[in-house]
Protein backbone atom coordinates (compact mmCIF):
# COMPACT_ATOMS: atom_id res chain seq x y z
CA UNK A 1 0.00 0.00 0.00
CA UNK A 2 1.48 2.72 -1.00
CA UNK A 3 2.05 6.39 -3.43
CA UNK A 4 4.28 6.43 -6.23
CA UNK A 5 5.08 9.00 -8.84
CA UNK A 6 4.91 7.84 -12.51
CA UNK A 7 5.35 9.46 -15.81
CA UNK A 8 2.77 8.45 -18.30
CA UNK A 9 2.42 7.91 -22.06
CA UNK A 10 1.55 11.88 -22.68
CA UNK A 11 5.03 12.97 -20.47
CA UNK A 12 2.85 14.23 -17.41
CA UNK A 13 3.16 13.54 -14.10
CA UNK A 14 0.07 11.13 -12.29
CA UNK A 15 0.06 9.35 -9.02
CA UNK A 16 0.07 5.71 -8.54
CA UNK A 17 -2.00 4.57 -5.67
CA UNK A 18 -2.14 1.04 -4.35
CA UNK A 19 -4.45 1.08 -1.15
CA UNK A 20 -7.29 -1.61 0.26
CA UNK A 21 -6.46 -4.10 -2.62
CA UNK A 22 -7.07 -0.76 -5.14
CA UNK A 23 -5.24 0.95 -7.78
CA UNK A 24 -5.32 4.06 -10.01
CA UNK A 25 -3.73 6.55 -12.05
CA UNK A 26 -4.41 10.46 -10.99
CA UNK A 27 -3.24 13.31 -13.70
CA UNK A 28 -1.33 16.08 -12.09
CA UNK A 29 -1.22 18.15 -15.14
CA UNK A 30 2.48 18.73 -14.41
CA UNK A 31 4.83 17.93 -16.59
CA UNK A 32 8.02 15.84 -15.36
CA UNK A 33 10.51 18.36 -14.78
CA UNK A 34 13.27 18.25 -11.79
CA UNK A 35 11.13 21.04 -9.68
CA UNK A 36 7.79 19.60 -10.48
CA UNK A 37 8.71 15.56 -9.78
CA UNK A 38 10.62 16.93 -6.22
CA UNK A 39 7.52 18.68 -4.82
CA UNK A 40 4.84 15.93 -6.17
CA UNK A 41 7.18 13.00 -4.32
CA UNK A 42 6.95 15.18 -1.51
CA UNK A 43 3.57 14.90 -1.43
CA UNK A 44 3.37 11.27 -2.15
CA UNK A 45 5.79 10.11 0.49
CA UNK A 46 2.83 11.84 2.93
CA UNK A 47 -0.20 9.74 1.14
CA UNK A 48 2.24 6.84 1.57
CA UNK A 49 2.29 7.30 5.28
CA UNK A 50 -1.30 8.45 5.81
CA UNK A 51 -2.19 4.58 3.97
CA UNK A 52 0.05 3.05 6.08
CA UNK A 53 -1.47 4.53 8.97
CA UNK A 54 -5.03 4.32 8.13
CA UNK A 55 -5.48 7.73 7.77
CA UNK A 56 -5.43 8.21 3.77
CA UNK A 57 -8.90 10.11 2.53
CA UNK A 58 -9.05 9.81 -0.71
CA UNK A 59 -11.66 12.93 -1.34
CA UNK A 60 -9.00 15.10 0.29
CA UNK A 61 -6.37 14.59 -2.18
CA UNK A 62 -8.40 13.67 -5.18
CA UNK A 63 -11.94 15.68 -4.96
CA UNK A 64 -11.66 15.28 -8.70
CA UNK A 65 -10.12 11.74 -9.35
CA UNK A 66 -11.23 8.75 -10.65
CA UNK A 67 -12.39 7.29 -8.04
CA UNK A 68 -14.36 10.10 -6.41
CA UNK A 69 -17.52 8.12 -6.77
CA UNK A 70 -16.96 5.47 -5.15
CA UNK A 71 -15.74 7.27 -1.91
CA UNK A 72 -18.31 10.00 -2.19
CA UNK A 73 -21.46 9.92 0.25
CA UNK A 74 -24.97 10.27 -1.15
CA UNK A 75 -25.17 13.69 -0.49
CA UNK A 76 -21.85 14.64 -1.96
CA UNK A 77 -20.46 16.09 0.44
CA UNK A 78 -16.37 15.20 1.25
CA UNK A 79 -15.55 13.16 4.09
CA UNK A 80 -13.59 14.81 6.67
CA UNK A 81 -9.87 14.19 7.04
CA UNK A 82 -6.45 14.62 9.26
CA UNK A 83 -3.67 16.14 8.40
CA UNK A 84 -0.06 14.46 9.84
CA UNK A 85 1.22 15.37 12.95
CA UNK A 86 3.51 18.23 12.85
CA UNK A 87 6.48 15.92 14.23
CA UNK A 88 5.47 13.71 11.46
CA UNK A 89 5.89 16.29 8.74
CA UNK A 90 8.84 17.71 9.43
CA UNK A 91 10.75 14.37 10.27
CA UNK A 92 10.26 12.35 7.51
CA UNK A 93 9.00 15.34 4.67
CA UNK A 94 10.36 18.95 5.75
CA UNK A 95 13.72 18.77 7.35
CA UNK A 96 14.88 16.50 4.45
CA UNK A 97 14.25 18.63 2.18
CA UNK A 98 16.19 21.86 4.40
CA UNK A 99 19.66 20.39 3.69
CA UNK A 100 22.48 21.40 1.94
CA UNK A 101 22.90 22.66 -0.79
CA UNK A 102 19.35 23.87 -0.74
CA UNK A 103 20.11 25.53 2.01
CA UNK A 104 23.03 27.40 3.82
CA UNK A 105 24.17 24.87 6.54
CA UNK A 106 23.68 27.30 9.67
CA UNK A 107 19.88 27.81 8.03
CA UNK A 108 20.07 23.95 8.39
CA UNK A 109 21.45 23.44 11.82
CA UNK A 110 19.11 26.33 12.90
CA UNK A 111 15.93 24.73 11.66
CA UNK A 112 17.21 21.06 13.50
CA UNK A 113 17.91 23.32 16.76
CA UNK A 114 14.09 24.41 16.63
CA UNK A 115 12.54 21.40 15.92
CA UNK A 116 14.25 20.14 19.13
CA UNK A 117 12.02 22.80 21.03
CA UNK A 118 8.95 22.13 18.62
CA UNK A 119 8.93 18.08 18.98
CA UNK A 120 8.39 18.60 22.76
CA UNK A 121 5.07 20.67 22.68
CA UNK A 122 4.01 19.69 19.77
CA UNK A 123 4.62 15.88 19.36
CA UNK A 124 1.18 14.23 18.32
CA UNK A 125 -0.36 16.94 17.06
CA UNK A 126 -1.52 17.93 14.16
CA UNK A 127 -1.11 20.25 11.58
CA UNK A 128 -4.46 21.53 11.27
CA UNK A 129 -4.15 21.28 14.99
CA UNK A 130 -1.43 24.67 15.30
CA UNK A 131 -3.82 27.66 16.54
CA UNK A 132 -2.75 31.02 17.67
CA UNK A 133 -3.67 30.25 20.98
CA UNK A 134 -1.37 27.12 21.02
CA UNK A 135 1.46 29.08 19.55
CA UNK A 136 0.55 31.65 22.30
CA UNK A 137 1.06 28.75 24.91
CA UNK A 138 4.36 27.64 22.95
CA UNK A 139 6.09 31.16 23.39
CA UNK A 140 5.00 31.16 27.04
CA UNK A 141 6.74 27.69 27.47
CA UNK A 142 9.72 29.11 25.76
CA UNK A 143 10.16 32.24 27.65
CA UNK A 144 9.52 30.86 30.90
CA UNK A 145 12.21 30.36 32.99
CA UNK A 146 13.63 26.87 33.31
CA UNK A 147 12.62 27.26 37.62
CA UNK A 148 9.22 27.31 36.49
CA UNK A 149 8.76 24.27 34.16
CA UNK A 150 9.79 26.46 30.60
CA UNK A 151 13.15 26.68 28.65
CA UNK A 152 14.32 30.08 29.71
CA UNK A 153 15.05 31.26 26.18
CA UNK A 154 14.87 35.29 25.26
CA UNK A 155 11.92 36.93 23.38
CA UNK A 156 14.00 37.20 20.44
CA UNK A 157 15.45 33.66 20.55
CA UNK A 158 11.83 32.22 20.92
CA UNK A 159 10.67 34.81 17.70
CA UNK A 160 13.31 33.14 15.68
CA UNK A 161 12.05 29.56 16.45
CA UNK A 162 7.96 30.60 16.27
CA UNK A 163 8.13 32.80 13.35
CA UNK A 164 11.06 32.19 11.78
CA UNK A 165 11.60 27.93 11.49
CA UNK A 166 7.71 27.04 12.85
CA UNK A 167 6.48 29.61 10.67
CA UNK A 168 8.64 28.20 7.59
CA UNK A 169 7.64 24.72 8.38
CA UNK A 170 3.77 24.93 8.38
CA UNK A 171 3.96 28.02 4.84
CA UNK A 172 5.61 24.99 2.83
CA UNK A 173 2.98 22.07 4.67
CA UNK A 174 0.01 24.80 3.47
CA UNK A 175 2.10 26.23 0.01
CA UNK A 176 4.21 23.09 -1.06
CA UNK A 177 2.22 20.33 0.35
CA UNK A 178 -1.58 20.93 0.73
CA UNK A 179 -1.90 19.69 3.77
CA UNK A 180 -3.65 22.59 5.63
CA UNK A 181 -5.06 25.95 4.79
CA UNK A 182 -4.53 29.83 6.78
CA UNK A 183 -1.73 30.65 8.49
CA UNK A 184 -2.23 30.89 12.54
CA UNK A 185 1.11 32.65 12.89
CA UNK A 186 0.03 36.27 11.62
CA UNK A 187 -2.28 36.05 14.31
CA UNK A 188 0.78 36.60 16.89
CA UNK A 189 1.50 39.54 18.37
CA UNK A 190 4.99 40.19 19.35
CA UNK A 191 7.14 43.08 20.83
CA UNK A 192 8.89 45.88 19.05
CA UNK A 193 12.34 44.72 18.47
CA UNK A 194 15.55 46.01 19.99
CA UNK A 195 18.76 45.79 17.28
CA UNK A 196 21.26 45.61 19.18
CA UNK A 197 23.84 48.59 18.84
CA UNK A 198 26.99 48.43 16.82
CA UNK A 199 29.89 48.14 19.45
CA UNK A 200 32.84 49.55 17.18
CA UNK A 201 36.59 49.06 18.41
CA UNK A 202 37.74 52.72 19.00
CA UNK A 203 41.01 53.63 16.61
CA UNK A 204 43.26 53.15 19.51
CA UNK A 205 41.67 49.84 20.35
CA UNK A 206 42.53 48.93 16.89
CA UNK A 207 45.99 50.37 16.87
CA UNK A 208 46.46 48.04 19.82
CA UNK A 209 45.27 44.66 18.50
CA UNK A 210 46.76 45.18 14.73
CA UNK A 211 50.37 45.72 16.91
CA UNK A 212 49.48 42.59 18.96
CA UNK A 213 49.43 40.55 16.16
CA UNK A 214 52.27 41.92 14.48
CA UNK A 215 54.47 41.03 17.86
CA UNK A 216 52.86 37.91 19.05
CA UNK A 217 50.66 36.58 16.53
CA UNK A 218 52.06 37.37 12.96
CA UNK A 219 50.78 34.42 10.77
CA UNK A 220 47.43 36.07 11.47
CA UNK A 221 48.31 39.26 10.93
CA UNK A 222 47.51 39.99 7.31
CA UNK A 223 43.93 38.57 8.40
CA UNK A 224 43.26 41.23 11.00
CA UNK A 225 44.62 44.16 9.11
CA UNK A 226 42.82 43.13 6.06
CA UNK A 227 39.29 43.43 8.57
CA UNK A 228 40.10 46.08 9.80
CA UNK A 229 40.74 48.35 7.19
CA UNK A 230 38.56 46.81 4.50
CA UNK A 231 35.00 46.62 6.63
CA UNK A 232 34.45 42.93 4.91
CA UNK A 233 32.23 40.58 6.91
CA UNK A 234 34.02 37.79 8.86
CA UNK A 235 32.26 35.12 6.07
CA UNK A 236 33.42 37.45 3.22
CA UNK A 237 37.56 37.61 4.96
CA UNK A 238 37.19 33.93 5.28
CA UNK A 239 35.91 32.97 1.90
CA UNK A 240 38.39 35.04 -0.36
CA UNK A 241 40.47 33.82 -2.94
CA UNK A 242 43.26 34.33 -4.71
CA UNK A 243 41.10 35.14 -7.95
CA UNK A 244 39.39 37.89 -6.15
CA UNK A 245 42.09 39.75 -5.71
CA UNK A 246 43.81 41.64 -8.12
CA UNK A 247 46.68 43.74 -6.59
CA UNK A 248 48.20 45.11 -9.56
CA UNK A 249 44.93 47.17 -10.08
CA UNK A 250 44.48 47.33 -5.96
CA UNK A 251 41.07 46.12 -6.47
CA UNK A 252 39.09 42.95 -4.46
CA UNK A 253 36.14 40.85 -5.38
CA UNK A 254 33.54 40.28 -3.49
CA UNK A 255 32.00 36.86 -4.74
CA UNK A 256 30.98 34.49 -1.76
CA UNK A 257 30.80 34.13 1.77
CA UNK A 258 31.91 31.04 3.28
CA UNK A 259 30.57 29.45 6.84
CA UNK A 260 30.82 26.24 8.53
CA UNK A 261 33.12 25.20 5.66
CA UNK A 262 30.53 25.73 2.91
CA UNK A 263 30.83 28.43 0.27
CA UNK A 264 27.56 30.43 -0.39
CA UNK A 265 26.58 33.51 -2.35
CA UNK A 266 26.99 36.96 -1.01
CA UNK A 267 24.70 37.53 2.06
CA UNK A 268 22.40 40.00 -0.24
CA UNK A 269 22.71 41.35 -3.43
CA UNK A 270 24.77 44.71 -2.82
CA UNK A 271 26.96 42.43 -0.98
CA UNK A 272 28.28 41.09 -4.31
CA UNK A 273 30.72 44.22 -4.73
CA UNK A 274 33.96 45.72 -6.21
CA UNK A 275 36.20 47.55 -3.71
CA UNK A 276 38.94 49.81 -4.22
CA UNK A 277 42.11 48.40 -1.72
CA UNK A 278 43.90 51.10 1.07
CA UNK A 279 47.60 50.78 -0.36
CA UNK A 280 48.79 49.21 2.83
CA UNK A 281 46.35 46.44 2.67
CA UNK A 282 47.44 46.09 -1.39
CA UNK A 283 51.21 45.55 0.25
CA UNK A 284 50.15 43.21 2.87
CA UNK A 285 48.16 41.05 0.74
CA UNK A 286 51.44 41.51 -1.63
CA UNK A 287 53.58 39.89 0.77
CA UNK A 288 51.55 36.46 1.85
CA UNK A 289 50.90 35.78 -1.77
CA UNK A 290 52.21 32.58 -2.74
CA UNK A 291 54.83 32.57 -5.85
CA UNK A 292 52.23 30.44 -7.79
CA UNK A 293 49.07 31.46 -6.45
CA UNK A 294 46.14 29.09 -7.37
CA UNK A 295 42.71 31.50 -8.50
CA UNK A 296 40.85 29.09 -5.75
CA UNK A 297 43.24 29.27 -3.51
CA UNK A 298 42.31 30.82 0.20
CA UNK A 299 44.28 34.16 0.88
CA UNK A 300 43.48 33.62 4.56
CA UNK A 301 44.67 30.43 6.07
CA UNK A 302 45.86 28.45 9.43
CA UNK A 303 49.47 28.35 9.92
CA UNK A 304 49.25 25.12 8.20
CA UNK A 305 47.67 26.20 5.23
CA UNK A 306 44.52 24.56 5.50
CA UNK A 307 41.09 26.89 5.20
CA UNK A 308 40.19 28.90 8.08
CA UNK A 309 37.51 28.37 10.72
CA UNK A 310 35.86 31.52 11.91
CA UNK A 311 35.00 30.39 14.88
CA UNK A 312 37.97 28.10 15.60
CA UNK A 313 40.01 31.62 15.11
CA UNK A 314 38.11 33.41 17.18
CA UNK A 315 38.41 30.67 20.10
CA UNK A 316 41.79 29.91 19.84
CA UNK A 317 43.08 33.60 18.57
CA UNK A 318 40.98 36.57 18.70
CA UNK A 319 40.12 36.34 22.14
CA UNK A 320 43.51 35.72 23.58
CA UNK A 321 44.64 38.95 21.90
CA UNK A 322 41.60 40.94 23.50
CA UNK A 323 42.56 39.62 26.81
CA UNK A 324 46.64 40.14 25.94
CA UNK A 325 45.80 43.89 25.22
CA UNK A 326 43.27 44.25 27.80
CA UNK A 327 40.45 45.50 24.92
CA UNK A 328 36.98 45.31 26.44
CA UNK A 329 35.85 41.47 24.62
CA UNK A 330 34.02 42.40 21.22
CA UNK A 331 33.08 39.79 18.22
CA UNK A 332 35.66 39.86 15.43
CA UNK A 333 33.02 41.51 13.70
CA UNK A 334 33.66 44.39 15.07
CA UNK A 335 36.33 44.98 12.70
CA UNK A 336 33.73 45.59 10.38
CA UNK A 337 31.85 47.96 12.63
CA UNK A 338 35.36 49.99 13.59
CA UNK A 339 35.74 50.45 9.58
CA UNK A 340 32.20 52.28 9.40
CA UNK A 341 32.29 54.13 12.48
CA UNK A 342 35.55 54.95 11.25
CA UNK A 343 34.60 56.33 8.19
CA UNK A 344 31.62 57.93 9.62
CA UNK A 345 33.71 59.94 11.78
CA UNK A 346 35.89 61.06 9.01
CA UNK A 347 33.39 62.38 7.35
CA UNK A 348 33.10 59.68 4.13
CA UNK A 349 30.02 59.99 2.07
CA UNK A 350 27.20 57.65 2.95
CA UNK A 351 26.09 56.43 -0.24
CA UNK A 352 29.83 55.42 -1.21
CA UNK A 353 30.15 54.02 2.45
CA UNK A 354 27.30 51.53 1.86
CA UNK A 355 28.42 50.64 -1.04
CA UNK A 356 32.28 49.74 -0.38
CA UNK A 357 30.47 47.59 2.97
CA UNK A 358 27.86 45.70 0.29
CA UNK A 359 24.91 47.22 2.68
CA UNK A 360 22.16 50.35 2.42
CA UNK A 361 21.88 53.47 3.66
CA UNK A 362 19.04 52.88 5.32
CA UNK A 363 21.20 50.36 8.00
CA UNK A 364 23.90 52.63 7.85
CA UNK A 365 22.21 55.70 8.82
CA UNK A 366 19.75 53.50 11.39
CA UNK A 367 22.64 51.68 13.05
CA UNK A 368 25.67 53.90 13.04
CA UNK A 369 23.78 57.51 13.07
CA UNK A 370 25.74 58.69 15.83
CA UNK A 371 28.94 58.70 14.23
CA UNK A 372 28.07 60.93 11.16
CA UNK A 373 30.02 63.38 10.14
CA UNK A 374 30.32 65.56 6.90
CA UNK A 375 30.38 64.25 3.76
CA UNK A 376 33.53 64.61 2.02
CA UNK A 377 36.19 62.90 1.59
CA UNK A 378 35.86 58.47 1.04
CA UNK A 379 38.69 55.69 0.57
CA UNK A 380 41.73 58.58 1.46
CA UNK A 381 39.96 59.82 4.80
CA UNK A 382 40.74 56.30 6.04
CA UNK A 383 44.10 56.90 6.04
CA UNK A 384 44.09 59.72 7.79
CA UNK A 385 44.88 57.80 10.94
CA UNK A 386 46.09 53.74 10.91
CA UNK A 387 48.89 52.15 12.15
CA UNK A 388 51.68 51.45 9.53
CA UNK A 389 51.57 48.11 8.00
CA UNK A 390 54.46 47.05 9.77
CA UNK A 391 55.95 45.70 6.37
CA UNK A 392 59.30 46.62 6.75
CA UNK A 393 60.99 46.44 9.85
CA UNK A 394 64.06 48.85 10.48
CA UNK A 395 67.19 47.14 12.31
CA UNK A 396 70.39 48.81 14.06
CA UNK A 397 70.85 52.31 13.43
CA UNK A 398 72.16 52.14 9.60
CA UNK A 399 67.85 51.99 8.92
CA UNK A 400 68.73 48.51 6.67
CA UNK A 401 65.30 47.17 6.09
CA UNK A 402 64.74 43.83 7.11
CA UNK A 403 62.74 41.34 5.14
CA UNK A 404 59.00 40.60 5.62
CA UNK A 405 59.07 37.37 8.50
CA UNK A 406 59.44 33.93 6.64
CA UNK A 407 56.02 32.86 8.23
CA UNK A 408 54.49 34.72 5.55
CA UNK A 409 56.48 33.52 2.63
CA UNK A 410 54.22 31.94 -0.01
CA UNK A 411 51.86 31.25 2.75
CA UNK A 412 53.83 28.84 4.31
CA UNK A 413 55.35 29.06 8.23
CA UNK A 414 59.06 27.87 7.83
Amino acid sequence: MSCHVKTNRHGYLAYRLYWQNRTSWEGTGLRDTPRNREKLEARARVITEEIAGGTFDYLRWFPDGNKAALHRPAGGAAIPSEAPTVDAYAERIWLPRKVPPMVRATLADTYAWALRHIRRRFEGVRLDQVTPAALEDFRAYLTRPEREGGRGLKMKTARDLIDGSFRALYRDAREIDGLVAGDPFAALRWPAKVDPEPDPFTEDERDLLVDHFWQRNRAYYPLVYAAFFTGLRTAELVGLRWGDVDLRAGKLHVRRSRTMGEDNAPKTRKSRRTIALLPDVVAVLREVKPLHADEDGFVFTTQLGTPLDGERFVEKHWRRALRATGVRPRKFYATRHAFISAGLTKGANLKWLADYCGTSVEMIERHYGRYMHGDDGQLALLAARRPKSRLRAVVGGGGTPKPFPKPFRNGRKT
